[in-house]
C-alpha cells in the first residue's frame, strides 16, 4: 500500500504556461504612480495660513534655503515661525524681518564652521557644499495680491541682511 502511495506517477508531464499579463499590468501602474509622485527638489515647503501663491509656467525646482513668508494680511514668517508683521511706514528697510533674518544667517554660519571641523566623510562634505552655495540665498513666499512695493522691501532687507540671492516661490501650472 504504501509504495502505491509514493510511486504515482503524475499523469502529466507537460509543462505548465503561466500567465504574467495582470502582473505586468500591475507593475506599469506601479511605475507609473511612482514616477507621477517623484519630486526631484530638495524644497519642503508648508506655506503659512492666508496666501494664495502666483501661477507659474516655469519648471526650474528650488532648492532649501531660508524662507520668508508674507500673507495677504502682511505677517511675515521666517522658516514656519511668525516673527512679525510689515508696517508701510518703515522705510526702506523691515526691522523685524532684518534681525531674524541676521540671526538665521549666524546659525547658518555656526552650522557651516562645526561641519568643517568635524571629520567629514564623503556625504558630509557634500551637505556641507550644498549649505555654503544655499548661504546666502533666500526662497520668498508672498501673496499674489500684494504690492510690487511690498516685494521690492522685502527683497532689499534679505539683500541688507547677507541674503542676496533670491529664489520666487510660485505655484507649478503644468
Amino acid at each position: 500500500m504504501r509504495n502505491k502511495r509514493f510511486n504515482i506517477r503524475k499523469s502529466t508531464d507537460k509543462e505548465l504556461d503561466v500567465d504574467i499579463t495582470s502582473l505586468l499590468d500591475i507593475l506599469v501602474i506601479l511605475l507609473v504612480f511612482l514616477l507621477k509622485s517623484y519630486n526631484a527638489s530638495d524644497l519642503k515647503l508648508e506655506v503659512a495660513k492666508n496666501i494664495e501663491l502666483p501661477k507659474s509656467k516655469s519648471m526650474t525646482l528650488g532648492n532649501m534655503a531660508v524662507i520668508v513668508q508674507v500673507s495677504g494680511e502682511k505677517d511675515i514668517w521666517i522658516n514656519n515661525k511668525k516673527i512679525g508683521r510689515y508696517l508701510a511706514s518703515e522705510g526702506e528697510k523691515i526691522e523685524v524681518l532684518y534681525s531674524a533674518l541676521e540671526e538665521e544667517g549666524k546659525k547658518q554660519d555656526n552650522a557651516i564652521k562645526e561641519l568643517e571641523t568635524t571629520q567629514a566623510t564623503q556625504s558630509d562634505k557634500g551637505a556641507l557644499a550644498t549649505r555654503k552655495a544655499n548661504r546666502k540665498r533666500v526662497n520668498i513666499v508672498m501673496d499674489q495680491s500684494l504690492p510690487y512695493e511690498v516685494l521690492r522691501r522685502v527683497m532689499h532687507t534679505s539683500a541688507m541682511a547677507g541674503f542676496p540671492e533670491f529664489k520666487f516661490i510660485v505655484q507649478g501650472n503644468f
